[in-house]
């Protein structure tokens, strides 16, 4: 645990001491609502099997995610088997639904003995009126009598208002204030559909809602500017109290908020002890793609792997020091064991350093050359790198060694 003056700092993670200037008051439990399966399978080709569904979801709670969400159940024949067996699974996770504001879809989430629903309408006149062909008026009686039936089955409502960031404030206050009248909501979500939210508009927002209500609020938001962890961040930092996310952020378009970075964020820029095994989520995170077929972009943070990656002789020459010092959070925010990551590595290419021959040097068990002959390696290497492209096997640096040094001449 971090000593209580110095909360930006543990044995796991070291961020800035400028987080604490200001009070942040986030609220006493924070619990994570995953969409990947249903959000995540969104995005155009991305299609999960019924038994990767379930094994993934199983996986997704043994490491403490408190909610899936493993699809609409009127999607296909699949989706339904899926969220059928994970509701019956014994999870730790409670298992919700997504659904219209329509009976059919409650009767049939229903009997997947689901714990809830996530219940969508649209809220913006502008989708409700050019999109859905509906008026505001019949978009307040859908959403009014199928949350009521629902409540009535016995199943939790998560109401969710699509595009709340576009609506306007009072027709979105009043679709939430009817719902809650005269049909049923045991928590509201502020919705950014579109990703068209800054943090301080996202923070402005769940304020505005979570000022008029007293049941929780959940955050869901979309990345189109590259804001979605930033944006759920500050929808927690105003207090809503659930984060929707997916795994490796997928999601349509530009992807949602993506989970292990909100996790991540959490955990070290807050000092906020969560109810998960983050150090699993890099595992979980690889798992996720194969499944998904999207591959994990390699400077992604959290779970990429070049997350722990050196190739700059000056950072090579940094992590060589502090290594034998047993300072590696001198130069890492957070500590690689915290997110299952692998320990430091040092690349072999154009922009390594003479502290790159003495790592590789060490690590192969090879006899340091002298530094005019080190100066030799160094220039081969970048010239090899330069000509390929590419960074170089730890097989090519010892083949760069061997032409150039012969430890016995």
């Amino acid at each position: 645990m971090p000593d209580a003056s110095e909360p930006y700092k543990s044995s796991q993670y070291w961020t800035s001491h400028h987080n604490w200037n200001e009070d942040v008051e986030l609220p006493d439990e924070i619990k994570f609502h995953d969409t990947t399966f249903r959000d995540g399978e969104q995005q155009p080709g991305v299609v999960f099997t019924e038994d990767e569904k379930v094994e993934l979801g199983k996986l997704y709670s043994e490491m403490g995610i408190d909610r899936l969400e493993p699809g609409l159940p009127l999607v296909s024949d699949d989706d339904k088997r899926a969220i059928e067996r994970l509701a019956n699974e014994g999870l730790e996770a409670d298992v919700y639904a997504f659904t219209r504001c329509v009976k059919e879809d409650v009767e049939v989430a229903v009997d997947c003995d689901v714990d809830g629903v996530v219940m969508e309408v649209p809220s913006s006149r502008h989708l409700i009126e050019h999109a859905y062909d509906w008026s505001y008026e019949q978009a307040l009686e859908y959403a009014i009598e199928a949350t009521e039936y629902a409540h009535e089955q016995g199943i939790d409502v998560s109401f969710f208002c699509i595009d709340s960031s576009r609506a306007d404030p009072d027709d979105l206050i009043t679709i939430l204030s009817r719902v809650k009248e005269e049909g049923h909501a045991d928590s509201l979500n502020v919705v950014d559909t579109f990703g068209a939210l800054s943090p301080a508009g996202t923070r402005s927002l769940v304020n505005l809602v979570s000022g008029e209500f007293d049941i929780p609020i959940e955050i869901h938001v979309h990345n189109d500017f590259g804001l979605g962890v930033a944006n759920t961040l500050a929808g927690i930092q105003a207090g809503a109290e659930i984060a929707h996310t997916t795994v490796t952020g997928l999601g349509e378009r530009s992807g949602n908020a993506n989970f292990e970075e909100v996790a991540t964020a959490l955990t070290a820029l807050y000092d906020y002890d969560l109810n998960l095994d983050l150090s699993q989520v890099k595992e979980i995170a690889e798992v996720t793609s194969d499944a998904s077929g999207v591959d994990i972009h390699e400077s992604k943070p959290v779970v990429g792997q070049n997350q722990f990656g050196i190739e700059a002789g000056i950072i090579a020459a940094w992590w060589n020091r502090l290594r034998e010092q047993e300072m590696p959070l001198a130069m890492y925010p957070y500590h690689w064991d915290l997110v299952g990551q692998n320990a430091p590595r040092i690349a072999i290419g154009k922009m390594s350093g003479l502290a790159t021959i003495e790592y590789w040097c060490d690590r192969l068990g090879l006899q340091a050359p002298p530094e005019d002959v080190q100066e030799d390696i160094l220039q081969s290497i970048k010239g090899t790198s330069i000509g390929e492209k590419r960074e170089l096997s730890p097989e090519e640096f010892v083949d760069i060694y061997r032409d150039t040094y012969n430890p016995e001449n």
